[in-house]
């Protein structure tokens, strides 16, 4: 878009928007009559760029990230250690299990093949046998990130009642803004110890859930680790880390998006297409 035609389209936009509305990604939004919500953050400069960043969203899938991390956590402290295991039932089963369904045979899990599972295939039996193992429930998970300094993020249901996305619900939700706090000080920050950290790199680097998102909103030669999140009402998501060529410090990223009847594939692209905004401001 030409630069006149962008300050139009910024003057045309709401005034309560204010800075929280960026006209590069608003523009995005009607292709799939929804909502975006982005915020990133470079960590070596400190800038940040956000559109509709405090603006409630449902998580779906993304939120295994945090659980991820909660588990990690527990680890570092010493409640619980990674080869700890948790008896696995047929009657724990939910739809898309694709790594519970293997592991079950085993009769029981690891916390690290379930974390595993929950990162790389983003396996919902996983998710709730490791909030039941390691948070009790789901808003033990909430009271958790409550003590990581996010006072925003909330899960109040299990999988995959959590996915519903029901218009003007709370629960389940997050801001942009917050849940890339929480990623900064999570899988970058003091959250977690350098080798938990790495473990769920690792994890997150080898899932293929992405590709239509995050990852094709970077050129060649860029690395995207990221988890994904996808729901009811056009909540196709995903979060995580880009890392800029040439050693350059990682950006946190967080995409979510709802109110869409469109399809996955629109969404997906939506988010690429937002990252792709982005790297052209940043980069």
């Amino acid at each position: 878009m030409r630069r006149r035609d962008l300050l139009a389209f910024s003057a045309a936009l709401p005034a309560s928007a204010g800075a929280t509305v960026r006209p590069e990604l608003a523009l995005l939004e009607p292709s799939v009559s929804g909502r975006l919500g982005f915020f990133a953050m470079d960590t070596g400069s400190g800038r940040t760029w956000a559109h509709r960043a405090d603006e409630r969203f449902a998580m779906a899938s993304t939120f295994k990230l945090l659980l991820a991390a909660r588990v990690a956590e527990g680890v570092d402290r010493g409640r619980w250690r990674w080869d700890d295991t948790v008896p696995l039932l047929a009657t724990d089963r939910v739809p898309h299990a694709p790594a519970f369904d293997r592991l079950l045979p085993h009769g029981r899990a690891t916390l690290a093949d379930l974390v595993q599972g929950l990162l790389v295939e983003s396996d919902n039996p996983c998710a709730n046998l490791l909030l039941r193992r390691c948070c009790e429930s789901p808003a033990g998970l909430t009271a958790w990130l409550r003590t990581q300094g996010d006072d925003v993020t909330r899960l109040d249901r299990w999988e995959t009642e959590l996915n519903d996305n029901a218009p003007g619900d709370l629960r389940d939700t997050s801001t942009p803004r917050a849940f890339a706090r929480s990623l900064q000080h999570l899988l970058l920050g003091p959250g977690l110890a350098r080798a938990s950290q790495a473990r769920l790199w690792a994890d997150m680097q080898a899932s293929t859930t992405g590709l239509a998102r995050l990852h094709a909103g970077v050129p060649a030669g860029w690395r995207v680790l990221d988890k994904t999140g996808t729901g009811g009402r056009g909540a196709v998501n995903d979060v995580g880390l880009v890392f800029p060529p040439g050693g350059r410090a990682p950006w946190v990223v967080v995409a979510l998006q709802s109110d869409s009847t469109a399809g996955t594939a629109a969404l997906s692209a939506v988010v690429a297409g937002a990252l792709r905004q982005l790297v052209k401001a940043w980069a």
